[in-house]
């Protein structure tokens, strides 16, 4: 049974003016579902996950979520993973472990940022995944909003943490989330031959001496390839 979402009375509950705008560390935001009016747990047997798509491709290194810290939990676990038949993978494309101490109690965008970035295509699905155990008032809240604010993606909760192949679409709701996408990586170059080298023995065996010969080969294999 998931653990009752918390609804809030209205935007005077909750203090969106004190939030700090988060800024990616090398990417650019690319996907965001910045609204809610609720909250659901992210504890044990209960981990959530969000659906996006790429906007752009590159590497995706950062995600904002809207979260909040109850009591003393253990770290949270946020992965980027596969999405495929309609529901998040378990291939995790990049992942990290948060402290619990640097999770406010007070809700806001809180930064998370993957230090081995998952290369992502424009147009492809995405699965944020957040998890964690707990114990009776020790747990994490992930913001969320009614109405199916994000139409390109989709809330899921599993009863099992870390979760497993079996999640439960909870549409019409969307987490609250940004997304962080930088330029790929330059591709390795591979050095040209000059073939300098190759042109300069072939001179050395002009040479009517072996002492000639010998001093030619040496010059020439201090050239490039």
């Amino acid at each position: 049974m998931i653990k009752p979402r918390l609804a809030l009375a209205g935007c005077a509950a909750f203090v969106l003016c004190l939030i700090a705008p988060t800024s990616a560390l090398a990417g650019d935001l690319d996907q965001q579902q910045t609204t809610q009016d609720g909250f659901t747990s992210v504890a044990t047997m209960q981990s959530l996950a969000q659906s996006v798509v790429a906007g752009r491709s590159g590497v995706l290194d950062q995600v904002d979520l809207f979260l909040s810290r109850t009591g003393s939990p253990p770290p949270l676990t946020v992965e980027l993973r596969d999405f495929s038949a309609g529901f998040p993978g378990t291939q995790v494309l990049a992942s990290a472990s948060v402290p619990p101490g640097s999770v406010p109690t007070t809700a806001g965008f809180f930064p998370i940022h993957f230090s081995a970035p998952a290369p992502v295509s424009a147009g492809t699905e995405y699965a944020i995944v957040a998890y964690a155990t707990s114990s009776p008032g020790n747990f994490y809240l992930w913001g969320d909003k009614g109405g199916n604010p994000y139409p390109n993606g989709t809330d899921f909760v599993s009863f099992a943490t870390p979760p497993n192949t079996t999640w439960t679409d909870r549409t019409p709701l969307d987490t609250a989330f940004k997304t962080y996408v930088g330029p790929p990586p330059p591709a390795s170059v591979t050095p040209t031959q000059t073939g300098q080298r190759a042109a300069a023995l072939k001179k050395c065996k002009k040479k009517h001496s072996a002492k000639a010969r010998k001093k030619c080969r040496k010059r020439a294999k201090k050239l490039p390839v």
